[in-house]
């Protein structure tokens, strides 16, 4: 990117504002010091946490699970002493990479590029793809917002070829099947494919896939079931007929769900898609699979439960409320923080002082060690005063027990 002509250029132009992924920023954060202007991030994936640990607002180990993990926020101590391993060992490896990058920002925009780390710090807000309702809780600071389903929007209808084949399913509804855009369902292994094809021929419902390969390569594909490259996700979701959604568990996907208030079947690929399951199966509107062990007979039974026990509809719809129960849109939410960043330069009143302090010195740990060694050295200083009292009480025992004390005695008259 750095050698790119057309993005060398832009640090010879005038901006008010960069707007930067906030996941990896690094090579982009050199132009923005070039640039001299204030800077935002947007977080896109909500359970990453990197960006927000350099801004001075690090997510505590113990309830804010791994985002490459398995757990919930509930997790016993076996779970986060592994959460806190892959932690840890995310935040050395990226350590590394800074080291290596800073390297490459210095060598393509000059020796006096400060570290990305030292730059990261300076961010003025941080918009974060993340809500309670489908994510977790989490103590923010000033200059975090959380703007989740910016992208979300009400149903559209269908067109006419979609809504033919629906509207064929009668009273029974439809099932939509996707694995998002970074799972190519075209890549699947052929087990995979044919696991799915045997397991919609036997539902009692239409399904709708996304399927961006070559239908003629599917066999044995019947005729309840339509394939199409590209399919409007959320007017499918919003349609009355819909019975269930079977996905990978993309945060995205997990936001239109509960947005449209749709119970989820969760097959979980890669990167977030199990920590973001994880959380919808403990919310009570998902069933979460795992591919490495799936049967035809778990996947039908996965459908049909999540779709005739009203416990799981009635859960998203739960969600659904809480979701769009808010001040203002997501969107307002953006809208109204990126203006005020550019009306009060920056707002550098809103960074915590914290994005300055070591993690050691932001968990105390320095303290920490202070009162143990004070501690130590007050546990030394009383055995030796200990000690001292024992040799002088044993000093006065033997003194009181010698011959001549004893004839020093008083005589009974």
């Amino acid at each position: 990117m750095l050698r790119d002509t057309e993005t060398r250029e832009l640090s010879t132009r005038s901006f008010d504002l960069a707007i930067l992924d906030g996941a990896f920023p690094e090579c982009a954060l050199g132009l923005v010091h070039l640039l001299k202007i204030p800077f935002m991030y947007i977080n896109t994936v909500g359970f990453y946490t990197g960006s927000l640990s350099i801004a001075g607002n690090p997510a505590s180990y113990a309830v804010t699970p791994n985002f490459y993990s398995r757990f919930t926020d509930t997790m016993s101590i076996y779970q986060r002493a592994i959460n806190t391993g892959m932690q840890i060992g995310q935040n050395l490896l990226h350590m590394y990479v800074m080291r290596r990058t800073h390297l490459v920002l210095q060598e393509h925009l000059g020796s006096h590029i400060p570290h990305p780390y030292e730059m990261a710090r300076n961010v003025s807000f941080i918009l974060q793809n993340g809500h309670a309702v489908v994510s977790y809780p989490r103590a923010l600071n000033p200059n975090v917002a959380e703007v989740a389903c910016i992208h979300c929007k009400r149903a559209r209808k269908l067109p006419k070829d979609l809504e033919d084949f629906i509207g064929a399913s009668g009273v029974s509804g439809f099932i939509y099947v996707s694995m998002g855009s970074s799972v190519k369902a075209a890549n699947m292994p052929e087990s995979l494919r044919r696991m799915l094809v045997k397991t919609f021929a036997h539902l009692p419902y239409h399904v709708l896939w996304k399927y961006e390969g070559n239908a003629a390569d599917i066999h044995d594909l019947t005729s309840n079931v339509k394939l199409s490259r590209w399919l409007p996700q959320q007017d499918i979701l919003g349609h009355p007929k819909l019975r269930a959604f079977v996905t990978h568990g993309g945060l995205l996907s997990m936001f239109e769900t509960v947005f449209h208030g749709v119970p989820v079947v969760t097959m979980p690929v890669f990167c977030d898609h199990d920590v973001n399951s994880a959380k919808a199966e403990v919310d009570g509107y998902a069933v979460k699979l795992d591919l490495e062990t799936l049967s035809t007979n778990q996947l039908y039974k996965a459908i049909m439960k999540v779709i005739h026990d009203p416990r799981y509809r009635n859960a998203a719809r739960y969600r659904q409320n809480l979701l769009l129960d808010q001040r203002s849109t997501a969107l307002e939410t953006a809208i109204y923080w990126t203006e005020y960043v550019l009306r009060h330069k920056g707002a550098y009143h809103l960074q915590a002082p914290s994005r300055n302090m070591t993690w050691w010195q932001y968990y105390l740990l320095d303290v920490f060690s202070l009162y143990m060694i004070a501690l130590f050295s007050l546990l030394i200083l009383l055995k030796r005063l200990d000690f001292r009292n024992e040799k002088v009480h044993s000093i006065h025992i033997t003194t009181f027990a010698s011959p001549t004390a004893s004839r020093m005695k008083p005589k009974k008259l």
